[in-house]
């Protein structure tokens, strides 16, 4: 069996990663009845910036991407941005361990910070099971209701510099 990792992402990774993302996100858009939402309508122009200039990273399954996600790391906030899974490995533990990554790949901040769907119940629940609590609620759309989440970063990971490929744990 192929060993999982988590590594940065390279500008070659853009074009799966948004399909993964595209993929990963279609629920929302049928349940909200909604197709105009940013990780649907996102370019990969967009995604390979982001691979260039901030922090992106994979599951990888062998070669295969099979996850990933992004930090924007702004003074001591980093944003998290687009964790998508391959709906088929939904449930596995890759989205807790790229969430583990990404945070971890930002030793310096303070506070991280995300939005998501709170239609999606249990992406709300996924967050707060990982130390995330709903800072405010904005309506969107008449289908979309925002939940601004965020949390402190932990002491021991601001101590700690994991950057660089990660075996699955």
């Amino acid at each position: 069996m192929p060993s999982m990792t988590i590594e940065k992402a390279q500008c070659a990774d853009a074009a799966t990663i948004l399909a993964i993302q595209k993929r990963a996100f279609a629920e929302e858009g049928r349940i909200c009845n909604d197709w105009d939402i940013p990780p649907l309508t996102e370019a990969l122009e967009s995604v390979a910036d982001h691979i260039q200039h901030q922090t992106a990273l994979v599951a990888r399954d062998g070669a295969d991407i099979v996850g990933s996600v992004r930090g924007i790391a702004l003074g001591t906030v980093c944003m998290i941005k687009g964790l998508s899974i391959e709906p088929a490995r939904q449930g596995e533990g890759i989205g807790s361990a790229l969430l583990a990554a990404i945070e971890a790949a930002h030793p310096r901040v303070a506070r991280f910070e995300l939005t998501t769907n709170a239609v999606m119940k249990s992406n709300v629940r996924f967050y707060e099971r990982h130390g995330y609590r709903v800072d405010e609620f904005t309506q969107h759309t008449d289908t979309i209701t925002l939940a601004q989440m965020s949390k402190a970063a932990a002491a021991q990971a601001r101590a700690c510099n994991p950057v660089g490929e990660r075996p699955w744990p």
